[in-house]
């Protein structure tokens, strides 16, 4: 016998292939350019521009796989996903820079809900096994039931941010999970219950 408590349970990501793993092509040790339009990379859409979906050619953050915004123009992704009117959510991402050529500076837009936010990240010092991935957050309040999340380079180059690592969570607190309590815990319960019971019966 046993009774249920509840404790809090993490927040699930509402994106799908967050860190690009899964895909209908298969870029290997080097990379596959996508252009716009492409769904070749399971959940995700190719937004405008071209992106380089990358292999093992370089160290990705989180699996073997990663996405160079900037492909042979500056390019971007984007994936859409169910979310509540005036919720806010949390987007994470992980930023490095593609390290071949200028600028040394790579500039990103991350944008959804109506607003958007941009960030950077400076390659110098770095390299194809030194990536020095950064992990970036951003917050945005829903104004529609589905939501479009997308990442752009602004860095007007063939060589420009690397992506990985995309999540997006809603901080509201989540729904609360059950835990068993043991039965020798409810056994103490109930004879505490019935000793107070009877001292209250000879009060009266």
């Amino acid at each position: 016998m046993s009774a249920l408590i509840v404790t809090p349970v993490q927040a699930a990501n509402l994106i799908q292939n967050g860190s690009f793993e899964t895909a209908t092509i298969d870029p290997g040790a080097s990379f596959i350019g996508l252009y716009a339009g492409s769904t070749a990379i399971t959940g995700w859409t190719v937004s405008q521009g071209t992106i380089d979906y990358k292999g093992t050619l370089w160290q990705a953050s989180e699996g073997s796989r990663s996405l160079d915004l900037s492909g042979g123009n500056d390019g971007g992704i984007q994936q859409t996903f169910n979310t509540t009117v005036g919720e806010t959510y949390r987007v994470t991402f992980d930023l490095a820079g593609n390290t071949f050529t200028s600028p040394t500076i790579k500039d990103m837009r991350v944008s959804a809900g109506g607003s958007s936010a941009d960030f950077s990240f400076d390659t110098t010092g770095k390299s194809n096994s030194n990536m020095g991935w950064l992990s970036k957050s951003w917050d945005f309040t829903a104004n529609s039931t589905t939501t479009t999340l997308e990442f752009i380079s602004l860095s007007n180059s063939f060589a420009g941010p690397a992506l990985d690592n995309v999540s997006v969570i809603a901080l509201s607190s989540p729904p609360p999970s059950p835990i068993p309590v043991p039965s020798s815990v409810l056994v103490l319960l109930s004879l505490g219950l019935l000793v107070i019971g009877s001292a209250l019966k000879r009060q009266s």
